[in-house]
């Protein structure tokens, strides 16, 4: 097994805080042999379903945690031990992303110990409460911290974090903590801090903090990183804290003590208010039965018998209980005068034809069941719901009050760094002239930024700047910051409902005055 295993990491997910798509870090990790990995995005989760995937994938084990912010501005760093862990996750984030203001989240220490059964804490980078203390020259305060920590996760899950990223005070900082560790009883662990998966992302990470920071590169040294925030090799981390050998070797024992499942084998359906002695199952079948017998003329043998086998494959899946929640939705529309439809395959569906969710008989035009529902599907079929906009926010409140503010929450999307938005942001960080940005904007047509530079290589006025240095700079910069998400938004359309508490799975946020968004 390797000697170091990273559990301090940032992806890009870090929303202007980390230059490397999680893939990108999982990869580099497998390179170096690294058998786990854990991911510390600030603040959120956002990267947690990419990560997990790329770490299956890979072989690699995923340690999900977190880097939080603590009233006051302190960082630290959690890990989950398991999935209790990975839901007191969801909560803090939660309350610091609702209690907080927006696009400034920041938890109480007493939230922190109210949630903080199944979680490893370490101690934090040099903008954690106990090195920050230290660097100030108040180690009584820093004493002081420890033990209130120590308090909170108990002895065996709290741990000095040491870092060693070659500022001229990590050597100081890195024996001071190792002797107050020392001193309380403490394991010492080091972490990289890692915001990029390789030395030579230091440049498109600068430009990033400056896009965060509405700045210019020349404008920003006090907030740059140096180029030592990459994934570095276990042998590497091993030169670096050769005097902390200990510090190394517990990098492993966090990452063993840690094993969350994320199970996306079963669906999570919210409970649908049944009459007293009914399951779903039945209550469905019934619904079915009295609908069918309702339309006029349409109750024969050969709609009865595609009913039977229909219904029977809805039970099998488990997906009475969607059905009637979609038709409940429905019904609602209809009873309140509001335009909606279901569409695309869930056409081809009888009982959502009979219920009212689509409106196209498929015994009639003979469509097939098995494109919209079959026992080999590996997820949930999509019934989509055309609403109309002026009526969209009537039915989306009727949702809430239906399953409840606990349950229910509008999808989180976000938007990524594509070609004309690329071009701004780059453009203003290497303070190029304003007119040429917008001129540059305006004239590419191709969406991605992977594909502009054949796009304004096309272009008269441009081609003369392509065998500059500069010019390749920025071209490339806009190229590798493709697709990297920029900002948080709501889906138009998405909610998601689900018969747990949705802080037991995924983290709420404000995304307006009183709604939430759920980042998946």
């Amino acid at each position: 097994m390797s000697s170091y295993i990273e559990l301090h990491c940032h992806s890009n997910f870090s929303l202007l805080d980390g230059a490397s798509h999680p893939e990108d870090l999982v990869s580099q990790a497998a390179n170096l042999g690294m058998p786990a990995l854990a991911l510390t995005d600030h603040d959120g989760l956002y990267g947690v379903i990419r990560f997990y995937k790329a770490c299956r994938k890979a072989g690699i084990k995923l340690v999900i945690g977190v880097e939080m912010t603590l009233q006051g501005g302190h960082h630290v760093t959690l890990l989950a031990k398991n999935n209790r862990g990975y839901s007191n996750l969801c909560r803090l984030i939660t309350w610091s992303q609702l209690k907080g203001k927006k696009g400034d989240p920041a938890i109480d220490v007493t939230s922190l110990a109210q949630h903080s059964a199944g979680l490893i804490c370490l101690s934090g980078c040099r903008r954690g409460e106990i090195a920050s203390s230290i660097l100030s020259g108040r180690v009584e305060k820093a004493c002081e911290a420890a033990k209130r920590y120590i308090n909170t996760f108990g002895r065996e899950d709290f741990y000095i974090e040491i870092q060693n990223n070659l500022y001229p005070e990590d050597g100081h900082l890195c024996h001071a903590l190792v002797e107050l560790a020392g001193n309380l009883g403490l394991s010492h662990v080091a972490t990289n801090n890692t915001h990029y998966a390789r030395k030579e992302g230091h440049r498109l990470h600068d430009v990033l903090v400056c896009v965060k920071n509405r700045t210019t590169l020349d404008k920003c040294e006090s907030l740059r990183l140096n180029s030592e925030f990459y994934l570095k090799s276990p042998g590497e981390m091993t030169q670096l804290f050769k005097d902390y050998p200990k510090a190394i070797s517990n990098t492993v024992a966090i990452a063993q003590k840690c094993d969350v499942n994320l199970d996306f084998s079963r669906y999570r359906f919210p409970d649908f208010p049944l009459p007293e002695g009914k399951s779903s199952d039945t209550y469905l079948e019934k619904l079915c039965c009295q609908k069918l017998q309702e339309k006029n003329g349409y109750a024969n043998p050969e709609a009865e018998t595609r009913l039977t086998q229909e219904l029977k494959l809805i039970r099998k899946l488990g997906l009475s209980g969607y059905f009637l929640i979609v038709w409940d939705i429905m019904d609602y529309a209809r009873r309140n005068g509001i335009p909606a439809q279901g569409r695309g395959s869930a056409a081809n569906s009888m009982v959502a034809y009979i219920l009212g969710i689509t409106k196209v008989d498929p015994i009639r035009n003979k469509l097939f069941l098995g494109r919209f529902l079959n026992e080999e599907m590996s997820s949930i079929p999509d019934i989509d719901i055309d609403v109309s906009t002026n009526h969209r926010e009537k039915l989306i409140q009727y949702v809430y009050e239906k399953y409840g503010q606990e349950h229910t929450a509008m999808v989180c999307t976000y938007v990524t760094f594509q070609a004309r938005n690329a071009i701004r942001d780059v453009g203003k960080v290497l303070g190029m002239p304003p007119h040429l940005i917008d001129r540059m904007a305006k004239s590419v047509s191709a969406y991605s930024a992977e594909d502009m530079k054949q796009d304004l290589a096309s272009i008269e006025e441009f081609r003369r700047y392509f065998s500059s240095a500069p010019w390749r700079e920025f071209i490339s910069l806009c190229q590798e910051i493709a697709d990297f998400p920029r900002h948080l938004s709501i889906h138009n359309g998405a909610m998601l409902i689900s018969s747990s508490p949705l802080t037991d799975i995924v983290p709420l946020e404000r995304g307006g005055e009183e709604i939430s968004i759920a980042p998946l």
